[in-house]
């Protein structure tokens, strides 16, 4: 403690006691000059010594010189402020201020008249006590005060002889040494609250910085979040524009093929006939991909939860994909289940064909496995392959679309690199889980989980397709404004025994009605004049009647297209339709419309 008497503390931290005493020291010397003058009415009316008006005037004009001079000192905070040389300021100023009340004891204890003793004795306790209150944030300054103050009254009562006045002086002694301790205790709490109140600022200082820091980190990840979602937004228009483009001429190929198929060709024809529908079926796989890949994107994929079995379903693609395996050299292998599932079965039977056909397309040898095992209430649908293996690394980054492995030359016959990523927004679609364990250079087994049916008996597997049949009698009004497609669709509603007429626009449409009423209507989803195929669908229907059978075809792949076509309640066909499914559907709709017929003319017969 009493090494650091006459030690000032760092600058940084002198500076804010210093301020502390800058505070109250104004206050303070004119509390000193009129309390040397309260006193030197008391001494004089007591005692009757009028020497003590010049100790009086001294302390007072002291006092009003360290007020001037503390007016011209440069003031904490000020650019030229020096803690350090303020701070020998108020040291030396605070030895001259106890001093002069030293010097009172000195000058005025008479030996002999206690009153003296007393007076002056109150008279230094009370400025004593007020200048812990003062000088107590620096204790050099605050111990300079009371050794000036306090020793000369110690000095004055011992040497005033008498017991009393010893006892005074003992006292005196005691009050001195307690002063000083308490006082260097005061400026140590009051030096640690400075350094707390530093530590706050350097923490709030801090923590506004971070806070800086994060928001501009936040602007800049939204700002990088709103470039992706253009980007994507992008994206999706240009793969919706680029999927309508090429399905226009493929649409109109498949047709032409459909029709050419039929035209009694010899096996030379035939042959190549064959081959250039299997090329332009696999320029429709993959536009098909495209097609899933948007719905998924755009959010139209509603599910249809059902309760379904399993095996049939394995069957089908067992049948469709096995042939494909055994042409690479593959073993396809399929475990038979009786498990029956609450789920959408077209997206089940969706992401199925994709993990399969993914599976083969990455296995040159060895097998591939389809199979289901039971975990509970859950059904666990797996895939397995003997194929390349997926880095764990990459095990999240192949649901993203386009990201493909094994493939750096960018191969088309290895796929667009969107099977994984329709597969994981389909899942998400249904609600369901699509996990993955995966070894590089040892394959891979990705699984589906699905809710296990509580139906007690297992719907027995569904009837097959039915056969081609016939089309004669049925009239079909067709609606297209590209001149191939119009062509090549006419030619083949015509072999197939229906009666089509055909119109470009929405006004020749319904110049058609006056000679030619259709049993059903095919439309393009985009017609001329900025028209739609939803607008052509509902005048017709106005004019014939609010019911009537249409099939709206489309390439547009755009989210917000997609959500229309779907909102109409239309039967929607995807372009390029192939010529079978097109059968099928007319078919279908034109064996409901005889049903009713025969119903209708039952029941007024």
């Amino acid at each position: 403690m009493w090494a650091t008497a006459w030690r000032f503390d760092p600058p940084r931290l002198l500076s804010a006691q210093v301020e502390l005493i800058d505070r109250g020291l104004t206050t303070a010397l004119m509390a000193t000059a009129l309390v040397a003058l309260v006193t030197a009415v008391a001494y004089q009316f007591t005692l009757g010594d009028g020497r003590i008006w010049w100790w009086s005037a001294a302390t007072v004009g002291l006092a009003w010189t360290a007020l001037v001079v503390h007016r011209i000192l440069p003031s904490p905070g000020a650019p030229d402020f020096d803690a350090m040389r303020h701070a020998r300021y108020l040291r030396g100023l605070a030895a001259l201020s106890g001093g002069c009340w030293g010097a009172l004891a000195v000058l005025f204890i008479r030996p002999g008249e206690p009153d003296s003793g007393t007076l002056i004795l109150c008279l230094i306790a009370g400025m004593s006590s007020a200048a812990l209150g003062i000088f107590g944030s620096v204790w050099p300054v605050a111990l300079s005060y009371w050794l000036c103050c306090l020793v000369p009254l110690i000095v004055a009562l011992a040497r005033a002889q008498g017991v009393i006045n010893w006892a005074l002086a003992a006292g005196a002694t005691a009050y001195l040494w307690a002063m000083s301790v308490y006082s260097y205790h005061a400026s140590r709490m009051t030096l640690r609250s400075i350094e707390l109140r530093f530590e706050n600022e350097g923490l709030v200082d801090r923590l506004r910085d971070q806070t800086q820091r994060a928001l501009e980190a936040r602007e800049m990840v939204e700002q990088a979040l709103v470039e992706a979602e253009d980007a994507n937004r992008a994206k999706t228009v240009f793969l919706a524009s680029a999927s309508h483009d090429l399905r226009q001429p493929l649409h109109a190929a498949g047709l032409y093929l459909g029709a050419l198929s039929r035209a009694g060709l010899n096996d030379r024809q035939a042959h190549l006939v064959r081959h250039v529908m299997a090329s332009n079926e696999a320029a429709n796989e993959m536009l098909g991909t495209l097609l899933d890949f948007s719905k998924v994107d755009a959010g139209v994929v509603q599910p249809q939860q059902r309760t379904f079995a399993l095996q049939p379903l394995f069957h089908k693609l067992e049948q469709e994909l096995a042939p494909l395996a055994e042409s690479k050299g593959l073993a396809f292998r399929l475990r038979d289940t009786r498990l029956v599932v609450q789920a959408d079965p077209a997206l089940v039977e969706m992401i199925i064909r994709n993990l399969l056909v993914n599976a083969v397309r990455y296995t040159e040898r060895g097998a591939v496995l389809l199979g289901c095992r039971r975990r509970g209430m859950r059904a666990i649908v797996e895939v397995w392959d003997t194929g390349i293996g997926i880095p764990a690394s990459q095990h999240r980054e192949v649901f993203r679309e386009f990201h493909q492995l094994g493939n750096p030359e960018r191969d088309r016959r290895k796929g667009l690199g969107l099977g994984l990523s329709i597969v994981d927004g389909l899942a998400r679609a249904m609600g369901v889980e699509v996990g993955l364990a995966s070894r590089e250079g040892r394959g891979s087994v990705f699984r589906l989980t699905l809710p296990i049916s509580q139906a007690a008996l297992i719907a027995s597997e569904r009837a097959s397709e039915e056969e081609d049949g016939d089309l004669a009698g049925l009239n079909v009004l067709l609606v297209e404004d590209d001149e191939s497609v119009l062509a090549a669709m006419s030619d083949l509603l015509m072999s197939w025994g229906c009666a089509c007429e055909t119109a470009s626009s929405v006004d020749e449409a319904l110049a058609r009605l006056d000679a030619f009423t259709p049993h059903l209507l095919l439309v393009d989803y985009r017609l001329r004049d900025h028209r739609s195929g939803l607008e052509a669908v509902s005048l017709i229907r106005e004019r014939l009647m609010p019911d009537l059978p249409a099939f709206l075809i489309t390439g547009d792949t755009g989210p917000q297209r997609l959500r229309e076509a779907h909102a109409s309640g239309l039967v929607l066909l995807h372009k390029p339709v192939p010529a079978e499914r097109l059968h099928a559907a007319l078919l279908s709709q034109w064996r409901r419309a005889q049903a009713q017929a025969v119903g209708r003319a039952s029941a007024a017969g």
